[in-house]
């Protein structure tokens, strides 16, 4: 294959789009308050046929084209979808084949390359601030997906904070965003929401085409410019994953440089990430490591970066600092699908950060809670992290219980997050309230339900999982049935264990500290017979640091 230019519609190319594709889903039977599911990747034709479904009043369900079909299914019958919107006709015949036919199943291209006139689109009722608009559903790591309920006036509340905090950022600049990541995901569906609002131009690409490697392939099967060096964009939004990628790319080909212009590069990240400490943002000093030592990884992005979104989990300090120094301005995001994606994010103005999340947008209030049996104390500015405002979801869709659960009768929602104020005002998330941890790509471990599943093995007596936020995989703290079995071979077995119990690949363990001699029993464990978690990491910290290194 051969990738192409881009090919760009200008707003009122657009607005003709989203009329056509309206008034053929119009045709189709669809009215206000009906559900419709876009089950594909990232691309135009799906913002489009998401704005013809508000503009109609119609109630848009969100499914990653990469989750398992049990998962769909499930969101399929949860929402009695009247429609499913998807791209590929292999996805078409697997939804046929696990659904009733009922449910209509329609290709985007038979919408959006529609030609149907223009003389009937206005809808019959017209959309409202409080209708719903969007069932963004999770990823369903303790079990079946659940939906996040969010209104017309949900999505308007976050846009205009995020409006409101960057538009020095945006306005009077030639800015152009690049979207790749899954508009399921509510980063990149909030982010792309803002680039429109505010006129900025939106080039989409994909993973497997993002760099000009990727593009070529291992047999060099690809030709063209990768999407970055083609868009040249300005503004990224990516997952701790994706910055993380982009740094070990690049130190992988320094490591087959000569020794020396490794350690020239090493030293101009640290002397200029010490310079941008020192005067709290970029100047002409700081510019010249750009052009001198950094063009090279600049140009690989296209050379125009100037702003990078990080949300999704914590990004790790190493990586903040090598993205910061060597390529552009990080922007550290917290949100959640609760809130409609953002409750903070740090900003040039506060000078270079990190570990920080910035102070509460202009559309969300934080409230500290204190945790039981903790230290974590509202009074000491520290505790669980408690949200309210116009931005927040109006519940979650058919699940009371859990909205009770999760939301107080005065509109606090609950997030489980240990965050820590600042006395520079922004705010630091530290912990989980619950055993329920994010990796670095964004998905969720459920620890004490996963340690149940690996002691179903033999060759362990008990088994702490350890996960961090700035990794992308989990590793485990056991004690083994036999104090002398081999290592390598009880990771095996306990990967093997995984994969019967039907562990996902996040789930699986990638290495494990064993502890030998040990009584779990007396050193480890509560007298109901729980472990100690903290006690443990405590305990093999510095074996734990050793694996994941």
């Amino acid at each position: 294959f051969e990738l192409g230019d881009y090919e760009w519609m200008n707003y009122r190319e657009a607005d003709e789009k989203v009329k056509k594709v309206a008034s053929t889903l119009k045709k189709h039977g669809l009215k206000h308050g009906d559900i419709v599911i876009l089950f594909c990747k990232t691309r135009a034709e799906w913002m489009i046929t998401a704005l013809a479904c508000f503009s109609m009043g119609l109630v848009i369900t969100t499914a990653y084209d990469s989750m398992p079909a049990d998962s769909v299914n499930h969101i399929i019958k949860e929402t009695e979808a009247k429609a499913i919107f998807t791209e590929a006709p292999e996805e078409i015949k697997k939804f046929k084949d696990g659904k009733a036919d009922d449910v209509e199943i329609v290709h985007f291209n038979d919408v959006v390359d529609s030609d149907e006139n223009l003389e009937d689109i206005d809808p019959d009722v017209k959309p409202k601030p409080d209708d719903l608009a969007l069932i963004m559903y999770t990823s369903g790591s303790t079990g079946p997906p659940k939906g996040v309920e969010l209104t017309n006036a949900n999505i308007i509340a976050a846009t205009g904070a995020a409006e409101y905090l960057v538009i020095e950022l945006i306005e009077n600049q030639d800015h152009s965003y690049i979207g790749f990541l899954p508009l399921a995901h509510v980063l990149e569906f909030l982010v792309e929401f803002i680039m429109i609002s505010m006129g900025v131009p939106i080039g989409y690409g994909s993973i497997r085409t993002l760099m000009n490697d990727s593009v070529c392939g291992l047999n060099g099967e690809g030709k063209g410019d990768g999407d970055l060096k083609a868009l040249k964009p300005t503004i990224m939004a990516g997952v701790p994953a994706v910055w993380e990628k982009i740094k070990k790319g690049v130190e992988s080909k320094l490591e087959k440089q000569h020794w020396a212009v490794k350690k020239t590069f090493e030293a101009a990240i640290e002397m200029k990430w010490q310079m941008l400490q020192f005067f709290g943002k970029p100047n002409a000093l700081t510019n010249a490591y750009d052009s001198v030592i950094f063009g090279a990884i600049r140009d690989v992005t296209g050379g125009r970066l100037m702003y990078g979104i990080s949300g999704g989990a914590p990004v790790s300090f190493e990586t903040q600092k090598f993205i910061t120094s060597s390529l552009c301005f990080m922007l550290q995001g917290y949100g959640l699908s609760e809130c409609c994606g953002l409750a903070a994010v740090t900003l040039p103005s506060f000078g270079v950060v990190t570990g920080v999340i910035g102070p509460p947008s202009p559309s969300i209030e934080f409230r500290f809670v204190d945790v039981p049996d903790t230290d974590y104390k509202a009074e000491d500015n520290v505790g669980e992290l408690w949200l309210r405002g116009p931005s927040l979801m109006r519940g979650y869709f058919k699940r009371p219980d859990l909205t009770k659960e999760a939301i107080t009768s005065d509109g606090w929602f609950k997030t489980g997050d240990i965050a820590r104020l600042n006395k520079d005002g922004t705010f630091a998330i530290t912990d989980r309230a619950k055993n329920l941890v994010k990796l670095a790509h964004g998905e969720y471990i459920a620890l004490e339900n996963l340690e149940s599943k690996y002691r179903n093995s033999n060759s362990i007596k008990n088994i702490c999982l350890v996960a961090d936020s700035d990794k992308s995989y989990i590793i485990a703290v056991v004690e083994p049935a036999d104090d002398n079995v081999d290592k390598d071979e009880l990771l095996k077995e306990l990967q093997q264990t995984a994969s019967s119990s039907g562990c996902s690949r996040v789930e699986t363990i990638k290495d494990i500290v064993v502890t030998r001699n040990v009584d779990w029993q007396k050193e480890y464990m509560t007298t109901s017979g729980k472990i100690k978690r903290r006690d443990i990491v405590k305990g093999n910290k510095e074996e734990i640091d050793k694996v994941y290194k």
